[in-house]
Formats: structure tokens, sequence, C-alpha cells
């Protein structure tokens, strides 16, 4: 095995050890013999990264290698969003996949270009690619509440969904964009009470509300990766009614299972999330769950209970654990 083998081996084991997870963090590292000399070429997202793909591949050869890697880290940029909703693409272009979506205003870090493309990291610390026309640098100050209902206001000419985050500014609510709708125009036509429209993170959110948000999107269409009324997939149902409560979860079903405490399933209170392969739900309490089930293309309400109308015999054979967040 010549050493450009053992490298190419080292830095296969340092991702795996040290970014395991690519939906959050960047290790495209190879690592090229030139002159003699190992050079490691590619993109990393952090200084720390960095360091141990060079020690791991100089430990392998025990020969001394030269970075060349592009850490993201070292060119990042503030950025918010200026459209509505915007598809975050796994790779960069229109075809890729839909991995996740942000909301007008988002608060995002922006990194490397590929053409009218830029690589982002999102509020949940995902990882994608976004059109360039759709960054902005923020005008406003941090956002300290969050919209829990969806407005069309004219000001913007386009919807704001619930889940945006806001500042409200005595009669304004102003975003990051520095766009400002007057708050009284908002909570007139949202269907939640005033004080429950825009809300600011709570310092006991509860179960309840969480579900509140969840129950908003009945009927929604399932849309892979999708996070508004417009579309919305079962982990993005789960990450708006948490968001919206002050709680900022992983994006994906499988990160979100690590959240919280187990809990049995004959003890469910609402909020609780319920978990299955590849999929997760939101409890309203006892038997009964609400999800966004791709089976049935919408978000819907189904149960446990072997005798109810809505009860799923395939999900309930499935379950796998439940967690309790709050």
């Amino acid at each position: 095995m010549d050493d450009h083998q053992r490298a190419r081996l080292a830095l296969q084991r340092c991702r795996t050890r040290h970014a395991p997870d690519l939906r959050v963090a960047v290790f495209d590292a190879e690592a090229e013999s030139e002159g003699g000399e190992l050079l490691l070429r590619g993109s990393v997202s952090t200084p720390e990264l960095e360091a141990h793909a060079k020690a791991a591949v100089e430990q392998a050869t025990e020969k001394s290698a030269t970075s060349e890697l592009s850490v993201l880290a070292d060119e990042r940029a503030e950025r918010t969003i200026e459209a509505a909703v915007t598809p975050v693409r796994g790779n960069p272009g229109a075809e890729s996949e839909q991995v996740t979506q942000v909301l007008y205003g988002a608060s995002v870090t922006a990194f490397d270009r590929d053409g009218d493309w830029v690589r982002i990291r999102t509020p949940d610390d995902y990882l994608g690619w976004v059109e360039a026309e759709v960054l902005a640098s923020p005008q406003a100050d941090t956002a300290d509440a969050v919209l829990a209902h969806e407005i069309a206001p004219e000001e913007l000419e386009h919807p704001i969904y619930a889940g945006t985050e806001c500042r409200i500014d005595g009669s304004e609510i102003v975003f990051r964009t520095g766009a400002t709708i007057a708050r009284s125009d908002f909570e007139s036509k949202s269907e939640l009470e005033p004080d429950r429209a825009v809300r600011h993170s709570p310092d006991t959110p509860t179960g309840e509300a969480v579900v509140e948000i969840a129950q908003q999107f009945f009927g929604t269409e399932y849309d892979w990766g999708g996070m508004t009324t417009d579309g919305i997939d079962c982990s993005g149902l789960a990450w708006i009614s948490y968001r919206v409560n002050g709680i900022v979860l992983p994006r994906d079903a499988d990160q979100q299972r690590a959240m919280g405490e187990t809990v049995p399933r004959d003890e469910l209170l609402p909020g609780d999330l319920l978990f299955f392969p590849g999929h997760v739900a939101i409890s309203l309490g006892g038997d009964e769950y609400i999800h966004a089930y791709g089976s049935d293309d919408a978000v819907v309400v189904n149960s446990f209970d072997s005798d109810h109308d809505d009860y799923l015999p395939d999900l309930d054979e499935k379950f796998e654990l439940a967690r309790r967040l709050i």
C-alpha cells in the first residue's frame, strides 16, 4: 500500500469519526501527491476539521502533509432570506433534491459559491445550497419573536409563514430584511388570539401549544423537505411546531429522536414526539397523533386505538419510541 492509499483511508476514517453527519458538516478532503509531497485539497467546515485531516494523514503516512483545504468558516458571511420561502438543495442546481426550506428573514450563514448557488447553514445547522439572489445582508436587529400564523401582508406582496422570525418594536413587526408590518394589522387577520399570534420565546412552553401549531397544518400537502402550509414533511411539522414555541429542533427525524427523554407509550401527553422508522409524529395525548404522512400525501390525524376509524396498523406495529421535550 502506497502513501496515497494510506492517506485516502486515513481521511475516510477521519470523516467517519469527526464529521459523520454531512448534513451539518462538510468534509470533502482528498490527498494528492505532487513531486513527492502530500497535499490536502477540497473543503471542510472548520479549522478543527482541517487540523484533524492533516493529523490523520501525517500519522498514517509518517510524512508531513501540506493543507490547501478551503475552510468554509474562514469565508462565512451573515445573511438573511428575502423570499417568502426558499428551497435548500443538497447540491447546487435547481434539479437537485430539496433537503429543507428556509423562511423569510431567517438568519443564515453563507459560505462558498458555485455559479448562481451559495452554500448556507440554516438556523437548525443544516447545510445546503440556495440561489444567490434570495440572500441579502441583514438590516434589522436580532429577532426576539416568531409568527404563529400565516399572513399575506400587502406591504410585502408575498405570504409570511408561521415560524418566521421577527422582532416586536412597539406597534410594528420588524423582519431581518428591514421590512415592517403593523402589528395590529397582523393580529386582526390572525385566527389566533392577539397575545398568541406573535410569540416571544416562552419561559415554560407547553405541549398543548405545540399541538396548537401543528393543527394549523391539518390537510397540508406532503412535500419532502417542506416547512409551510404549501407543503410540509413529517420532521418539518415537528420543527415548526416547536420553533414557534421557542425550541429549535434538528431538522430530520433521525436527529430529532435524540432530543428529550423517552416516555412509555401508555403515558403520552400532547406534544410528545413519536418515532417510527424514518418518520416522526406529534402526540395529541393518549392514542391520537398528528403527522405529515407520505402515504396519505397530507397532514392527518391517526390513532393507536385499533377500534378507531383512523387506526393505522402498520404504524402501530412499527412504533419505536416516544420522546418528551417539555
